[in-house]
């Protein structure tokens, strides 16, 4: 028998909260004097990533213009890559298998370039028909499927962050067969090329010497965190005594690593992969670890949000204006505004509230995006708004939020 064909799974969902085109117009008067157009909104295009959706943001004499789509983007020396994820699986009375599979697109091209995929789920899906050949495949969409099939392979890809060409994720993988080997249930940290899917070292990011002093800080630091958990369950710490059961499985993996931002500046994190008593897989997040800024950063530090020391605003700064953002009291959406920095006078204009938090601001105006780009920008977003009943997934950390150490052992849960 032949390999299955793998049922595609739609990867786009429009968001309840999409904006429609909207175009607002502004004038009047201020302070007694009537101000022009251009005045009171200065020229300005830029795409602003926050929560689960982008924005792109067009202002001018004639107003402005906002629009958003459930799409992350990310500018390589000027050229907007699309990152999505796709879902590919197949479904049996007793048996689930769904794979995914990591994708970026440069705008203007039509081919699409596979940054990850494992093959572990097809694999066993061969396996698993070869021994189950008189099994019917069925409607992954029928309510009387199992919840809980004895066989589940599947395997999940998480994006952490996005910085430039460069992305990173987590994968995690499942393989519990009925009948079959012990169930495998691992996780790993990996920074991939958007442009290529180029798996990218820590030399290849940073350099070698700073390579081998990241690497070597962390080790470090993982033996710190393993002998405090240790020494605390000596003492009698219940939660303690509970985790030094696993502490011996967490082996150190120097390829283990994605990168992060602490105030505009690069920083490594490790993931250190674990497995608790029962075998379910663990992960120790080690504390970012900055780094010296190599070339390719000037680039994405311009794309970063700066917040103010008292954390109640985020800003980043243009030439002729800047976006600042402040969060909502509830801390769950951003008030977004143009800050118009002509004649010597501040003036802000509101853009949009959205959700929290705010990733990244990428200028479309300075140098200019050009007319095919922008129709490429255009159909990419005309697609994801317009799919229906299609998912895409992505996210990442919240900026700011790598400021303190993250000492923490996250457990990862099978996927469903």
């Amino acid at each position: 028998m032949g390999v299955p064909a793998l049922r595609t799974r739609p990867w786009y969902r429009p968001l309840a909260t999409l904006l429609a085109p909207v175009v607002l117009a502004f004038g009047g008067v201020a302070c007694g004097d009537r101000t022009t157009r251009a005045e009171a909104l200065p020229p300005a295009e830029f795409l602003f990533a926050a929560g689960d959706s982008t924005y792109w943001v067009r202002s001018g004499p004639d107003g402005m213009r906002v629009r958003s789509a459930p799409i992350l983007l990310t500018d390589v020396n000027g050229r907007l890559y699309e990152i999505f994820l796709a879902d590919d699986g197949a479904e049996y009375p007793d048996a689930s298998f769904v794979t995914a599979r990591l994708w970026a697109r440069e705008l203007r091209q039509r081919d699409s370039t596979l940054l990850f995929a494992d093959s572990t789920v097809l694999r066993e899906l061969v396996s698993w028909r070869r021994t189950h050949p008189r099994v019917e495949e069925v409607d992954p969409a029928d309510e009387e499927l199992l919840e809980d099939p004895r066989t589940q392979v599947n395997d999940e890809i998480d994006i952490i962050d996005v910085h430039g060409p460069f992305l990173t994720m987590e994968h995690l993988l499942n393989v519990d067969i009925d009948g079959g080997p012990p169930h495998q249930h691992d996780g790993r940290r990996l920074v991939v090329d958007v442009r290529s899917g180029a798996r990218a070292s820590l030399d290849e990011l940073v350099g070698a010497a700073e390579a081998r002093r990241v690497t070597a800080t962390a080790r470090t630091s993982l033996a710190q965190l393993l002998d405090s958990i240790r020494t605390a369950g000596a003492a009698g710490d219940a939660r303690a005594s509970v985790a030094t059961e696993s502490l011996n499985s967490f082996q150190f993996d120097s390829t283990s690593f994605g990168l992060t931002d602490i105030g505009r500046d690069p920083a490594v994190a490790f993931m250190v992969p674990g497995h608790g008593p029962d075998g379910e897989p663990l992960a120790l997040n080690l504390p970012p670890i900055l780094v010296k800024a190599p070339a390719w950063w000037t680039a994405v530090r311009a794309t970063l949000p700066q917040w103010a020391k008292d954390s109640a605003r985020v800003v980043w700064e243009r030439a002729n204006y800047e976006i600042a953002a402040r969060p909502t009291p509830d801390g769950e959406s951003l008030a977004l505004v143009l800050r118009g920095k002509s004649n010597g006078r501040a003036r802000d204009w509101p853009i949009a509230t959205v959700a929290a938090p705010a990733y990244q601001l990428i200028p479309l105006d300075m140098p200019p995006i050009d007319s095919v780009a922008r129709s490429a920008l255009s159909r990419a977003f005309d697609l994801s708004t317009s799919l229906d009943g299609m998912v895409q997934r992505a996210h990442g950390l919240p900026r700011g939020a790598h400021a303190a150490p993250l000492l923490r052992a996250t457990a990862f849960t099978p996927w469903q």
